[in-house]
């Protein structure tokens, strides 16, 4: 079955009515459906301007954008891995390891996390690299 895309269903697993797809609020219990939407949207945002900032060498701006994302959204891959590369370039390669490792509890074939934690064992020093992620921008989140 899909959605009707004339209509919105509430995020919130106890109501899950249907609304208007131009309504602010939940008609049946009030959620403040826009303000969830965007929410949703925001750690995409944030990732997105972590790599920019890494694009523009603000690593340290790039490490912190990225630490947002995985304490909303711990289990997203890319984004801890994106902040395990940011803490590398930082010279933390013990906070690089740990994140590295924990992609590998979620995704145990990352090849991104397995080349890091081969760099980290290999003892070489880290050098910037000229694109500093393999990662694309991330599309927000629908509330569908």
């Amino acid at each position: 079955m899909t959605p009707d895309p004339g209509r919105l269903a509430c995020p919130l697993p106890r109501c899950r009515a249907a609304n208007t797809a131009t309504a602010e609020t939940c008609q049946s219990c009030g959620t403040p459906l826009r303000a969830w939407a965007r929410l949703r949207a925001h750690p995409a945002k944030l990732f997105n301007d972590g790599l920019e900032a890494a694009r523009s060498g603000r690593t340290t701006i790039a490490r912190d954008h990225f630490a947002a994302v995985v304490h909303w959204c711990p289990g997203d891959a890319e984004a801890r891995s994106a902040l395990a590369l940011a803490c590398l370039l930082l010279d933390d390669p013990d906070e690089a390891r740990h994140h590295w490792r924990q992609v590998l509890v979620r995704r145990p074939g990352d090849a991104t996390a397995l080349k890091g934690l081969a760099h980290l064992e290999s003892g070489t020093e880290p050098t910037k690299p000229s694109e500093p992620t393999d990662f694309t921008e991330k599309e927000p989140a629908t509330t569908e």
